[in-house]
């Protein structure tokens, strides 16, 4: 794997360095570990004691304090970074970039520029530095990338790459020059540089057209290596090439590997498709349907993708889908789960409903990501008041309705089948928006009702005064919700009513008090950073005294409240080094232990490896969550093929978490493999807003590495990690000491 390999390298090229033990045993280890960790979770009030440990003792402490310097963040941290690297030890420089790397994916301020800094010492630890100018690094910086592209060390050449499909990710515009080396990286002998180049151009922010990179990506569609090709694929459709590698995508519909397959669907029935893409992709279910009824449990991913691809894009032949689709919601093998058959019946029949409704191409669902984020963004109109004009043609009829409320034959409970009558309904007239509304919003679910809530908007253009008061007074109502997953859906709802209001609308008044409401309240940090955004970014009057209420709370909350402040046109006050609040768990139980997490889940299970040497916090929370049961009986509540399956959220939407927040705690390729194949992380909503939800990846993803926390890696039962679904479960979950 390309981890293991950047490891290899490293320790050969920067002397050595003291890899981290993944069960130190000696008690002197063990409370230097425990010391650091609590430093690091006290914050800004535990930097001077990191800095005290960076720059003295023995090297292994130092690079332990270095690492929690990164992931602390703050000025004084980033300077002890930076004057590390010109330490005389390569160890501690190699440290100080790893690091850097995970401060600036962290946080990122915008006028910290280290990049020539690491570049200087690139000679000294060229892959701790390479790692860091992926995450630290700008466009000026880019050159020296660029050349390492073509060093004769496969293991750098691959981690330039890696490092330019991060500028990607972060928006930096690559060079000419710099494009034009990735194209050639892809026929590089090397199969982890040839992913490497390939990751990197599916990266690119605003690509350019250049047949030579399309070329060299269609070349990739043929690579050995499943995460190349699927890689390639991705690479074209987001470089809008589809219809030059039509042919070659089509066939990767077929592929041997259900990740390949996955991104075909995306690419040929996605946004960037069109309909004899989507067509192709129809086509080819009943193939994978057959491999399902065999037992090959993961082709459900490629149907199920399949399908919700055709319900954000609707194909514009209904015949198509109805003398095709049939076949995957009834195989004849009984052993297939029903959760399985009963995912594929309801997005079929929404399918068909939405096709036949004429809904817009690129409808987009608004299922809950673990983030506030991701609700629709509803459209602009300046129709006359109490018009019809403007809603697409077709119609949802009664009957499909009523098939979505009923399909599933039990096997899908109302919060992941009802909503999916929103998801049909946006496509067509305001008779049937409503007649979903009515369904959703009375709901006791309070996830049916997000789903409801979601809808709203489309409703907006097509409402009279009378109505747009409606939509709005519910919106409030439901700021007022207890329950999260509720009022989070509102807040992301309102902002996309806000951009249909005028200033001076008194309807605005309504949502501008029941956000500053809820905002003066709440103390979720997830919800509270969704309150303080909105009322920046609404410039809501009267919202900077709530947001200044904000900054005295735990770290992630005041981030957001400082940065409510900055979109209102106010600097926020420089703040003590207040101690973060410590999470309820203890690390002493933790640390120095080996450790395998147990899940038995409804589909096999999986035993995931614990790394409490590189995050401890989240590894002492997973323990003492997984001794009471906090996670028996909780279900998968996120599923995106060829990416994550997760988890562990007590609402099982998304919103929720164990009472506490964990200190984030990314690694670097010092520290382990991270994100690729069943990698194992926790998931967050920004900086030190982790809980207990948790995530398996399907594939690599070098983007999440230094910025996510990663907490160990599956050691058995990827297969079955691989076959959940959305509703799946986590039966049984237990330690193993």
């Amino acid at each position: 794997m390309l981890r293991y390999a950047i490891f290899v390298a490293t320790a050969l090229l920067v002397g050595c360095p003291s890899k981290q033990p993944e069960a130190p045993h000696s008690p002197e280890d063990t409370a230097l570990r425990i010391r650091i960790a609590q430093a690091e979770a006290h914050r800004a009030a535990g930097v001077d004691e990191l800095v005290q440990l960076a720059t003295s003792g023995d090297v292994h402490q130092r690079e332990l304090a270095l690492r929690g310097l990164g992931r602390v963040g703050g000025d004084k941290a980033r300077a002890t970074l930076e004057a590390s690297l010109a330490d005389k030890d390569p160890k501690v420089v190699a440290a100080a970039c790893y690091a850097i790397g995970v401060a600036a994916a962290l946080d990122e301020p915008p006028d910290w520029k280290p990049g020539g800094k690491l570049v200087a010492v690139l000679a000294v630890a060229p892959l701790p530095a390479l790692e860091a100018l992926g995450r630290a690094g700008d466009a000026t910086n880019q050159p020296a990338l660029t050349a390492k592209l073509a060093d004769k060390d496969p293991a750098i050449a691959a981690a330039a790459a890696i490092a330019l499909g991060r500028h990607g990710r972060r928006k930096i515009a690559w060079s000419a020059e710099a494009r034009a080396a990735l194209a050639t990286a892809t026929s590089h002998a090397d199969s982890n540089v040839r992913y490497a180049a390939t990751y990197a151009l599916s990266r690119e922010h605003e690509p350019p057209g250049d047949d030579a990179v399309n070329a060299a990506l269609i070349a990739r569609i043929a690579d050995e290596y499943p995460e190349t090709r699927a890689s390639a694929i991705a690479g074209l459709a987001k470089r809008k090439a589809v219809t030059a590698a039509r042919k070659q995508i089509v066939e990767s519909l077929r592929d041997r590997d259900w990740r390949v397959a996955v991104e075909a669907v995306r690419a040929l029935a996605g946004a960037n498709g069109d309909d004899e893409g989507r067509v192709a992709v129809i086509g080819s279910l009943s193939v994978r349907a057959a491999q399902l009824e065999k037992g090959s449990a993961t082709e459900a991913q490629v149907i199920v993708e399949a399908l919700r691809t055709l319900l954000d894009h609707p194909i514009s032949n209904p015949k198509s889908i109805a003398t095709e689709l049939h076949i995957v919601s009834e195989p004849a093998n009984a052993s297939i789960p029903a959760l399985t058959t009963g995912w594929s019946e309801c997005l079929q029949q929404a399918v068909q409903a939405s096709a036949t409704s004429g809904a817009p191409t690129g409808t987009t669902r608004g299922a809950p990501t673990g983030t506030a984020s991701g609700a629709p963004t509803g459209t602009k109109s300046g129709a006359p008041t109490g018009t019809t004009s403007g809603a697409p043609t077709g119609t949802t009829s009664a009957g499909a309705i009523e098939a979505l409320t009923t399909c599933g034959h039990g096997a899908l409970p109302d919060h992941l089948r009802l909503p999916l009558l929103a998801d049909v309904a946006k496509g067509g007239d305001i008779a049937a928006k409503r007649a979903a509304l009515r369904v959703l919003l009375a709901h006791d679910d309070p996830r049916v009702r997000a789903a409801g809530l979601n809808l709203l908007p489309e409703t907006w253009k097509d409402s009279d005064a009378k109505g747009q008061a409606t939509i709005v007074g519910t919106i409030s109502s439901a700021l007022a919700v207890k329950n999260p997953i509720v009022a989070g859906t509102a807040v992301d709802v309102a902002g996309t009513v806000y951009e249909q209001l005028p200033k001076d609308d008194a309807l605005r008044t309504t949502l501008d008090n029941a956000i500053l409401a809820r905002a003066k309240t709440e103390t979720d940090v997830e919800l509270s950073a969704s309150l303080y955004t909105a009322i920046g970014k609404n410039a809501i009057p009267g919202g900077a005294d709530v947001c200044r209420g904000g900054l005295a709370a735990a770290p992630a909350r005041a981030k957001a409240a400082a940065d409510c402040l900055k979109a209102l046109g106010e600097a926020a006050p420089p703040q003590a080094a207040a101690s973060a609040e410590l999470p309820p768990v203890d690390v002493a139980t933790v640390i120095g232990k080996k450790l395998r997490w147990h899940l038995v889940t409804s589909r096999g299970e999986i035993v995931i490896e614990l790394r409490p040497d590189v995050a401890p916090w989240a590894v002492a929370s997973i323990v003492a969550l997984t001794d009471r049961g906090f996670y028996n009986g909780l279900e998968f509540h996120r599923v995106v093929g060829n990416f994550v399956v997760q988890g562990g959220d007590p609402t099982q939407s998304g919103w929720g978490g164990p009472g506490y927040t964990l200190p984030a705690e990314p690694a670097s390729t010092f520290d382990g493999p991270g994100y690729v194949v069943g990698g194992v992380g926790i998931a967050d909503a920004g900086k030190d807003s982790g809980g207990s939800q948790w995530f398996i990846m399907h594939s690599r993803a070098p983007h999440l590495d230094g910025r996510y926390t990663w907490i160990g890696s599956v050691v058995d039962g990827q297969k079955y990690a691989d076959a959940l679904l959305i509703g799946d479960r986590v039966e049984r979950a237990s330690v193993e000491r």
